[in-house]
């Protein structure tokens, strides 16, 4: 039996350490990072005109929820999803016409409004507080 070269056992095992070193020291460990920056004189400062006022501002700010549906606004109830201004109107206008509610599902007796809906906002309604 021959015994295997030793150089050539020992050339494989240079190849390998030295392929691996390569890898782990050529890696880059920053590689991903980027760094981006704009001068100064490029770099702009929203104007008034682009600022949100006052009047453009969401509606549900300040609401909380759930909402009693026998002391809500209109703006209360536009802050529900998929209530709009003119459903906004009718409730108001039903509570006011009817009085008020004593149960949640006593909506559905308002017009556009279905089980579907009361079912969207059941979460976020409530009667008496």
């Amino acid at each position: 039996m021959k015994k295997p070269h030793i150089s050539l056992f020992l050339t494989i095992t240079a190849m390998f350490f030295s392929f691996t070193l390569g890898f782990f020291l050529g890696r880059n460990p920053a590689a991903g990072t980027i760094s981006v920056s704009v001068p100064s004189a490029l770099q702009t400062i929203p104007t008034e005109s682009t600022a949100p006022s006052a009047q453009t501002s969401a509606p549900t700010q300040g609401i909380s929820f759930p909402i009693d549906i026998n002391t809500a606004t209109e703006e209360d109830f536009q802050a529900l999803p998929g209530i709009g201004e003119v459903l906004a109107q009718r409730i108001v206008a039903y509570r006011q016409e009817h009085g008020t509610f004593r149960a949640v599902e006593e909506l559905m007796n308002v017009e556009g409004i279905g089980e579907k809906r009361i079912t969207q906002i059941l979460d976020l309604i409530t009667i008496g507080g």
